[in-house]
């Protein structure tokens, strides 16, 4: 299979390097110029794009013909607000969720597994939540599904093809009814394979991971342009076979083999996680007067969560799994949450202010089950929270100079109910950096207040958390260098965690946390140097566990070859200091507390290649060159999460083939 894709690509990239094409000039990263027949280059918010040509010859569509924006463009009074499609080479590598964060995320090793933020970050959003989390980085987000415009039909491909045979593909396509109306739609597969195991290489036995996502979205505004209606449905669907970790070997001398990547599971091959997400989301607004309109913005999302070990017997010799509740041969767990959230409010702007008013309301429940509902008499728990509901009224405020880069903004938001939550936040914006504070309270998640199944049953009264953040980051730069130092203090109050059982406390005092870093860019005619750094200091690392230094950034080389080939070569790294990291809990999905193991420092390096040839791109990347080496200076592998091995040395590729006609 491989090698048919092989031979596809070559022949994809001799047919395209000969067809001619109408083109001008547009700028890329490191000052090289490229034909804005090849897509432009500046990214989804910036320069390039074909433009349309006049009757008399063709119509040519291209990247300046298809627009799009974002509901808080709307939200925020920014209606005339469009970007261009994305067609730079910076950055294009970054396909997975761990890539795209510039390693700061904690993952199990693989992709299409369970993760967690590799660094603190306060909430900022309040109403009482579910808890499942782990999944989130390979779900659409709201703030990612965009809005088009396009005067042609367009069409998106992605393919990618990486370690273990993991492979992702896309298929997206988008169009306008008339000038006013768009509709369109996005589906991604992306599948990973287990990198050690029994069923490592045995068909379908063998897969990892297994993540569908599909987007449906449409936007339409009235001819006088006073009412609009953004409308979207997004899916999740995952499935990960659990593993618990990797059995380290152990030679005859009993010697332990610490990387061992062909070792066995921890779990046997029969444990499942699989959950569902389906959100229905709606945002239209009426301009009643000039500056003035009404909106509504509605959400309705149901999740579905389900976990399954049809043997018991090696995860509980190995710890992986507490003592059992109901049956010791088996498990099951079942979750099934539905929330209603509608909010309605009115905005506008006078005079440089901006202002927003809302009440909004949420209505939710959650239902548990340990075990499989059966009439043969084998023990089985249900359990239901009820209908739950939150009443929250919130504003905000912004106050913009004419230039609209410097702002000011103020916002707060109160919910009503038993468990009180607020959140207020106000921050300064300059061309010279910003500064800003937040204080929030939120509820509990509804999963550590009541949850019980075969391994666990607690159930608590906790009261709500409390973090108040100060923040503050400063620019300097110069027309090639680009320095951002920043800071944050958190105050945290009442912290929820999970301790070293898998169990939630809370911690009834208070602790800070504080965290120091750095944003920077060097550019170098065809040379650019991007690095991120940050320091982490916590006075209370008995609950919460962090790397105390984590550094990330790339170096690339930008040329044109045959003066149709645009090229991007680099190399990435990045580094964590040893730290006691948490540990995973498959039943319940939850990162937790645990002393055993401490990490190692670690540092992983990439080499990559992005190549741009008219409108296509396509990457080449090697990951992870510094395993092992002939004189011992790396160690043969690494440990992302206690227990699970990170990815061995592979190679990956992938391409993306935009069409707008």
């Amino acid at each position: 299979m491989r090698i048919v894709l092989y031979s596809f690509l070559c022949v994809l990239c001799s047919f395209l390097l000969t067809i001619p094409t109408a083109s001008g000039q547009v700028k890329l990263p490191g000052n090289i110029r490229m034909p804005s027949g090849g897509g432009g280059g500046g990214g989804s918010r910036g320069g390039g794009g074909q433009s349309i040509l006049d009757d008399s010859t063709k119509n040519v569509y291209g990247p300046q013909t298809t627009l799009h924006f974002y509901e808080h463009d709307i939200l925020y009074n920014k209606d005339s607000v469009r970007y261009l499609v994305d067609t730079g080479l910076t950055n294009f590598h970054r396909w997975m969720p761990m890539d795209k964060a510039w390693g700061k995320l904690a993952d199990l090793g693989n992709h299409v597994t369970a993760s967690r933020n590799l660094l603190f970050q306060p909430r900022e959003d309040i109403g009482t939540q579910l808890g499942l989390r782990s999944y989130d980085a390979y779900a659409i987000k709201q703030d990612e599904v965009a809005y088009v415009d396009t005067k042609s039909q367009h069409t998106e491909l992605d393919f990618m093809s990486g370690p273990k045979k993991t492979s992702l593909g896309t298929f997206a396509y988008t169009q306008n009814v008339h000038s006013r109306f768009n509709f369109g739609m996005r589906a991604t597969r992306l599948t990973s394979n287990k990198i050690y195991g029994f069923a490592n290489t045995i068909g379908s036995a063998a897969l990892l991971g297994r993540n569908w996502t599909f987007l449906a979205h449409t936007s339409f505004f009235s001819k006088n342009k006073k009412y609009l209606i953004l409308a979207h449905y997004r899916h999740m669907n995952m499935k990960v076979s659990e593993q618990g970790g990797v059995i380290p070997n152990v030679d005859e001398a009993g010697v332990v083999d610490k990387y061992s990547y062909d070792g066995a599971a921890k779990i046997s091959d029969n444990a499942n996680s699989w959950e569902r997400r389906h959100v229905f989301h709606v945002y239209q607004q009426y301009r009643l007067l000039n500056g003035f309109q009404v909106f509504q913005q509605a959400d309705f999302q149901s999740t579905i969560d389900h976990y399954t070990d049809l043997s018991l017997t090696r995860g509980r010799q190995k710890g992986i799994y507490p003592a059992t509740k109901f049956d010791t041969s088996q498990t099951r767990q079942d979750i099934y949450y539905k929330l209603f959230d509608n909010k309605v409010g009115i905005k506008g702007f006078y005079e440089g202010f901006n202002y927003r008013a809302y009440i909004r309301q949420r209505f939710y429940s959650m239902r548990g089950g340990a075990q499989s509902v059966n009439e043969t008499g084998a023990p089985f728990a249900t359990y239901r929270t009820g209908l739950k509901f939150d009443n929250i009224i919130g504003a905000w405020l912004g106050y913009y100079l004419k230039d609209s880069v410097q702002y000011l903004t103020a916002e707060a938001d109160l919910n009503l109910g038993k468990n009180v939550e607020y959140r207020l936040k106000a921050e300064l914006n300059t061309r010279w950096g910003k500064a800003g504070f937040q204080s929030i309270q939120t509820a509990p998640d509804l999963l550590v207040q009541r949850y019980l199944n075969n391994h666990f049953d607690w159930r608590n009264n906790f009261d709500p958390t409390k973090v108040q953040t100060i923040f503050a980051s400063l620019v300097l730069k110069t027309k090639k260098i680009e320095f951002v130092p920043e800071a944050q203090i958190h105050q945290i109050n009442d912290y929820i965690y999970y301790d070293t059982a898998a169990v939630p406390r809370q911690l009834n005092a208070g602790f800070r946390l504080l965290r120091v870093g750095f944003n920077s860019g060097i550019h170098l005619n065809r040379w650019n140097f991007t690095t991120m750094g940050y320091l982490t200091l916590n006075d209370n690392k008995d609950v919460m566990r962090i790397p105390t230094v984590f550094a990330s950034g790339e170096v690339t080389f930008d040329f044109v070859y045959a003066k149709v080939l645009f090229i991007q070569l680099g190399l990435a790294a990045r580094y964590r200091s040893s730290y006691l990291a948490d540990a995973y809990m498959p039943v319940t999905q939850q990162f937790h507390l645990q002393n055993n193991t401490r990490l190692n420092e670690n540092v992983v390096v990439d080499g990559f290649a992005n190549v741009r040839i008219k409108r296509v791109r396509l990457f080449f990347k090697m990951s992870y060159l510094n395993q092992g080496g002939n004189f011992g200076l790396f160690p043969k592998g690494y440990y992302v999460t206690p227990d699970y091995l990170g990815l061995a040395r592979s190679f990956s590729f992938g391409i993306n083939w935009p069409l707008f006609d």
